[in-house]
């Protein structure tokens, strides 16, 4: 048991040493003399706890979405969580309602902070959710490259109608979907009712021209009395960012 923890950190360290980069699986068994078949048990493992991801199907492997939450020590991840921290403080008090940063990580909507008012009725999203059920990951998936796009569709196929009934309302659903996705980049935003009471406002971060994330803001659709000032609050906040995020 020992020896199975041990080369399972050993795969988390390896790739942990290029966050970025990739590597296929003969090359993570071959770099740390592991058995091919036992290395694809562990990276399997791995792979279902989200501390490695891989990107497409039957391609290269790399650092998950669950370490980024539970240490928030990639470089990414910590400077973005710094740079919006204070402008996400003041908007969730100039809204008083939920406000959050997200990314998206092994094909999920994962929040890397949040900020939740003292109210009596307050919503607390969960930490991680699938990219097609949220504004959050849908405004972050519209501002991929369209190669990166098609990807991703490719790797988790159409949405379930529940998650996005609108585009089953269509003979082409995929077409309807890139047609959202481009309703989505135009806008710089996305409104979205859950069809549960809730109600979900997010506009994407950029750094260096690439998505790099999103700030949302979610709250009972009976509260709401002013869209259009939560929207412009929103976008002001995130242009703050965006104007940070150039500096970096």
């Amino acid at each position: 048991m020992i020896q199975v923890l041990e080369r399972a950190m050993n795969i988390i360290e390896f790739l942990g040493n290029s966050p970025k980069d990739s590597f296929p699986l003969s090359e993570i068994a071959s770099k740390l003399d592991l058995d091919k078949g036992t290395c694809s048990r562990i990276v399997k493992t791995l792979c279902s706890r989200g501390f490695i991801q891989q990107e497409v199907p039957r391609g290269g492997y790399q650092i998950g979405y669950k370490l980024y939450h539970i240490t928030s020590h990639h470089v990414e991840n910590f400077e973005l969580t710094k740079v919006a921290r204070k402008n996400i403080d003041l908007l969730a008090e100039s809204l008083n309602e939920t406000v959050l940063l997200a990314v998206v990580r092994n094909d999920k909507r994962v929040v890397l902070y949040s900020t939740t008012p003292q109210r009596n009725l307050i919503i607390k999203t969960n930490l991680e959710r699938t990219v097609y059920s949220v504004c959050a990951g849908r405004v972050i998936m519209a501002n991929y490259t369209p190669s990166h796009l098609e990807k991703c569709i490719i790797r988790l196929g159409l949405p379930e109608k529940e998650e996005w009934p609108e585009i089953y309302e269509s003979e082409n659903p995929k077409g309807a979907l890139m047609n959202e996705f481009s309703r989505i980049k135009k806008n710089g935003y996305d409104i979205l009712e859950d069809g549960h009471g809730i109600i979900g406002f997010a506009a994407p971060l950029f750094q260096k021209g690439h998505v790099v994330g999103c700030v949302g803001t979610y709250l009972p659709v009976i509260r709401m009395t002013d869209k259009n000032y939560i929207l412009d609050e929103l976008l002001q906040c995130v242009k703050e960012i965006n104007q940070k995020l150039v500096l970096q």
